[in-house]
């Protein structure tokens, strides 16, 4: 019964990225007022689900899986690209054109990893790009420094923190992250200062919800070893990413 627990609780990690990509588009619709694409919307929130799905099955650092929940992962990459590709044929031509490039981002990222710092910036970015671009058919338009700059810096430092877990098979595998290179002090320094300038960023914009974020995952900063924990710490740590989202759904932002 543990083990099972422990297996549910590894497949709501790696799919939970789908609700922060749900918290972003709500982010981006709050700063923008861009209208939303029910079928670009749907797409986002597929890319995300068949990427993490890949991902975590080309995932070579020796957690072991039982043989369902690799089958759940196989079954949720095949359906999100599926369905997705379907869509993705009725799409404008310049969506279709980001797209495809995403999906070259996407496949690269695992050779992305092995550089110190380009891993960080290529998911902070492309989430940031994909969550402007799909949601709201602004494919090339994406890039404004008030709506994008907080929530990519956001994403950063969100993106150290989840290293965390992979500290020892980083170490183990020669992966030059930043845990891995600086140790977790260091590192939770900068993912920290990162986070402050993102607070500051956004209390000045107005975007309270991105406010709540950066101080949750501040907070979190300060438990290294808690976020060193396999599924538990990443998971925490996406939470807090998905609180603005949340607390605009409330109207409490």
């Amino acid at each position: 019964m543990k083990n099972f627990l422990k297996s549910i609780l590894l497949l709501i990690h790696y799919w939970f990225p789908i609700v922060v990509g749900w918290s972003i588009i709500l982010v981006i619709h709050r700063a923008t007022g861009f209208p939303i694409s029910p079928e670009g919307q749907l797409l986002y929130m597929l890319a995300i689900w068949a990427a993490y799905s890949l991902d975590r099955l080309l995932d070579r650092s020796g957690v072991m899986r039982p043989h369902w929940l690799t089958a759940a992962l196989w079954i949720g990459l095949f359906s999100a690209a599926s369905l997705g590709a379907v869509i993705f044929f009725w799409q404008s031509p310049q969506t279709m054109s980001v797209m495809i490039l995403f999906a070259l981002i996407t496949f690269a990222y695992r050779k992305a990893k092995k550089i110190p710092l380009l891993k960080t910036l290529l998911v902070a970015i492309l989430w940031t790009w994909a969550g402007m671009a799909l949601p709201f058919q602004n494919a090339w338009q994406f890039w404004t420094v008030q709506t994008s700059l907080p929530l990519v810096i956001l994403l950063a430092a969100n993106a150290i923190l989840c290293d965390f877990k992979d500290l020892k098979s980083d170490e183990r595998a020669g992966v030059r992250s930043l845990p891995a290179m600086l140790g977790l002090h260091n590192t939770t320094r900068i993912a920290s200062f990162l986070l402050v300038v993102a607070a500051v960023i956004s209390y000045e914009q107005g975007r309270m919800g991105l406010v709540v974020s950066s101080t949750a995952l501040i907070g979190l900063a300060q438990f290294p070893l808690l976020l060193s924990l396999d599924a538990v710490g990443p998971l925490l740590a996406d939470a807090a990413l998905a609180l603005p989202g949340l607390l605009i759904l409330l109207h409490w932002v």
